[in-house]
């Protein structure tokens, strides 16, 4: 089994034809363990200006643009990725996919809204991302994490990928950290994930 980047990893998902934004119901099904009706809900991305960080192929996205976003932005490391999101969204015309690590990405005062699924897992330097997003949005800007839990390793088929977990507590100190207010943290129905609302105060 052979070492790789995240980065490597998801250029590779696309050469395999994997892409969860096309999956039938039962795979849409599995992957809203993650999100569901708890997360958006929290989002309430209605009318808003809005920042996905790790867009990937725009599963999420397309309900947050269905839902009545006003405008997305989605960013994401992966080039092939980001071509696959810009397909399955081709019929929102109110967004924009920028190929970009959120560790370096900053655009000050500018989201009413934030959020991040199954990406963080990703991220080594949490603080920096946190930062960035936090400097990013408005003031009184929404973030929303769903926090997975995760092993240090993921075996998916020939290739094994290091992964960066954090406990929620170890999230709640570094949101508090940043500046954020915490508005309420809660478990996901199926227990596979743990869901962050926090606010820019």
């Amino acid at each position: 089994m052979k070492m790789v980047s995240a980065f490597e990893h998801y250029e590779s998902l696309i050469d395999e034809g994997n892409d969860p934004a096309q999956d039938p119901p039962i795979g849409q099904a599995y992957m809203s363990q993650w999100d569901g009706p708890l997360f958006f809900d929290g989002l309430n991305g209605n009318d808003k200006r809005v920042l996905e960080i790790g867009i990937g192929t725009g599963r999420v996205a397309k309900s947050v643009l269905g839902l009545g976003c006003r405008f997305l932005t989605g960013i994401d490391t992966s080039p092939k990725t980001l071509a696959r999101a810009d397909l399955n969204l081709r019929n929102f015309s109110n967004k924009e996919l920028v190929l970009a690590d959120i560790c370096e990405f900053v655009r000050p005062n500018t989201f009413d809204a934030a959020y991040s699924v199954l990406t963080f897992l990703h991220i080594e330097d949490k603080e920096q991302a946190l930062k960035n997003i936090y400097t990013s949005l408005l003031p009184n800007g929404t973030f929303l994490l769903s926090v997975s839990k995760d092993e240090e390793w993921f075996d998916f088929n020939d290739r094994r990928v290091k992964l960066y977990p954090a406990d929620v507590d170890e999230y709640i100190r570094l949101f508090n950290k940043t500046g954020y207010h915490i508005e309420w943290v809660q478990e996901t129905k199926s227990q596979t994930a743990t869901l962050i609302q926090a606010i820019k105060k």
